[in-house]
């Protein structure tokens, strides 16, 4: 993002950012508050794993695109829930036993080991369908744009996306190269960060050109966060983390194949070709680099 993305952040833009990561917070409490026949511990799996604390990044950015920080839009905020439902989905599956193992996850023990692993993957297939559900119900006058969105989402969920990279994170990088780590990082993170900005894009209405600099722009942002969550894994602790750290030892990812002030350094021309890419499109980047001021260390891209 070079020096002028990596300033403190605008005290404005911070307060507008707390109000906007609280509306996304009350839509998707109010979009899983469903009343009984629902069994009451998939109810409960469903918001725990859904409202715990979380940074609200994908979501965030679909309503930055889209509008920006000027006023709170209802529709980028359901858009925004139901990328964050599936976000959320994928984590539920990432921390099985049978994948990553994991312990914690946002700050708390994972689903799977506070309801068990049947109602884990229960809530998962049932946050993964009410995102498809919340995007089918959207408030839009022209249904081309409705269809457009859930097809978005669909493509960064199937066999192109999240599932084809959880596979691949299975199977371990097996070229052992960056531009494989890369490719990983891109289907686990990027794939989701892209929906979420050119979901956004098309309900600002970009033309073609610009919403081609807004995806290039999630994709190289989509990889910085990706790299930066690598770097925690190497040298955070659980606590500062949120999360079990230390998964990725012995994995060829980008740290472990170029080293952790080399990665530091890529994760920052990741974040300087975001920020040229976002300028281009013609979106105001101000908002979005408040966002990334907020959870990008400076340690990290330092």
């Amino acid at each position: 993002m070079g020096a002028q993305g990596l300033t403190s952040p605008d005290l404005n833009s911070d307060d507008a950012l707390n109000a906007l990561r609280a509306a996304i917070g009350a839509n998707l409490s109010a979009a899983v508050d469903l009343p009984p026949p629902v069994p009451m511990s998939l109810r409960s799996a469903v918001s725990y794993a859904l409202l715990g604390p979380s940074k609200r990044v994908r979501p965030v950015i679909v309503h930055l695109i889209a509008v920006g920080l000027s006023k709170i839009d209802p529709v980028a905020i359901q858009v925004g829930a139901a990328v964050e439902m599936v976000h959320t989905a994928s984590l539920i599956l990432d921390d099985l036993p049978c994948m990553d193992d994991a312990a914690t996850r946002r700050q708390r023990p994972t689903t799977h080991r506070v309801y068990g692993e049947a109602t884990a993957i229960l809530a998962s297939i049932a946050l993964l369908n009410r995102a498809f559900g919340v995007l089918a119900a959207l408030d839009i006058p022209d249904p081309s744009i409705r269809l457009r969105l859930i097809e978005i989402l669909e493509n960064s969920v199937g066999w192109h996306g999240l599932v084809a990279g959880q596979e691949l994170d299975i199977l371990g990088n097996v070229d052992g190269d960056r531009a494989s780590a890369e490719h990983l990082n891109w289907l686990k993170t990027g794939v989701l960060f892209c929906a979420a900005a050119e979901m956004g894009g098309i309900l600002r209405g970009l033309e073609a050109d610009k919403l081609a600099h807004v995806r290039d722009f999630a994709r190289e942002l989509g990889l910085a966060f990706q790299m930066a969550d690598d770097i925690i894994d190497r040298t955070a602790t659980q606590q500062d983390a949120g999360k079990d750290v230390g998964k990725d030892a012995g994995k060829s990812n980008v740290v472990n194949l170029l080293g952790l002030e080399a990665s530091k350094q890529a994760c920052a021309e990741h974040l300087g070709r975001a920020d040229n890419s976002l300028v281009l499109s013609g979106i105001d980047p101000a908002p979005v680099r408040a966002l990334i001021n907020r959870h990008f260390n400076p340690s990290i891209t330092a």
